[in-house]
């Protein structure tokens, strides 16, 4: 099974899908992304080999995150959840980590679907939680879902030494905590969960976050925290679609709360996969 499997679809419906190949072997998604067209993008990851997690607010983000960098496009959605299943017919991981890239500077509307082994993180890092970092930066165009932000990320990541850091965590001029460079940011204070609500890209796990900490009666006020606050939280954590919900027990070397993970992290990650499968949608 090869690391990487690229498929580009052209935009021209006359044209057939075809496997992308390149020079030497790519060993990530955004190695990949890295060697295709800039243009916008969005990454899930397959449940059952074969569903995905409100799959067509991936598409829908696409859409907007081409408008916004203004461009108008127009998907054919059925299409691109055939040539997906075929992909993932030839692709023999247990799971699959999934990102669909669309050309928008050289052949405009040409769509990548490119697929890798999922790997998601460890038991121990659930139940103990992770360390991560805060940086003072942010995304030029927070709700577009841009490629070029990839590789500003990754030399963010080669910058910090990210061996014992899972993240580092957005801070904006005004000291608020936006997001991750792949996840988002909640931070409790008072049983009141808080994340950024502007200034940041919007992620699709942290919808079904959302949801499920309001009906377990937390509220939840979307606004970030500052930096100065962090000594006031009793827990954190950072979601993805690859993370879900990841405790956060420790920011800038500094324990959060007690330094274990809370038990209103813990009742929303019960609460998360309890609610999973209902938000989940065939590919």
């Amino acid at each position: 099974m090869p690391t990487i499997l690229t498929i580009k679809i052209p935009v021209d419906p006359g044209r057939k899908a075809q496997p992308v190949l390149f020079a030497g072997a790519v060993k990530s998604l955004n190695e990949t992304s890295s060697l295709l067209p800039d243009g916008v993008y969005t990454t899930f990851r397959t449940y059952q080999k074969k569903y995905v997690l409100y799959l067509t607010e991936h598409f829908e983000r696409l859409i907007h995150s081409a408008q916004l960098t203004g461009h108008a496009l127009q998907l054919d959605t059925d299409r691109i959840r055939l040539e997906l299943r075929k992909a993932l017919a030839q692709f023999s991981a247990e799971e699959t980590r999934v990102r669909i890239s669309i050309d928008l500077t050289k052949d405009i509307g040409n769509i990548y679907l490119i697929l890798e082994e999922l790997h998601i993180p460890a038991l121990q890092e659930y139940r103990c939680g992770v360390a991560v970092i805060t940086r003072k930066m942010h995304r030029e165009n927070p709700q577009a879902k841009v490629t070029s932000f990839i590789s500003r990320a990754d030399q963010v990541r080669r910058e910090e030494g990210m061996a014992a850091i899972n993240e580092t965590l957005m801070v904006s001029d005004q000291g608020q905590i936006l997001e991750g460079l792949s996840s988002n940011f909640f931070g409790i204070r008072n049983r009141v969960i808080y994340t950024a609500g502007e200034g940041v890209l919007p992620g699709i796990t942290r919808k079904l976050v959302i949801e499920v900490a309001e009906e377990a009666g937390f509220p939840v006020e979307l606004r970030g925290i500052t930096t100065d606050e962090l000594g006031q939280l009793s827990e954190a954590f950072i979601t993805s679609a690859s993370r879900a919900i990841l405790p956060v027990t420790k920011i800038n070397n500094r324990p959060v709360g007690t330094g274990q993970v809370g038990k209103i992290t813990q009742t929303l990650q019960i609460a998360f996969q309890k609610n999973l499968d209902a938000a989940l949608e065939e590919i």
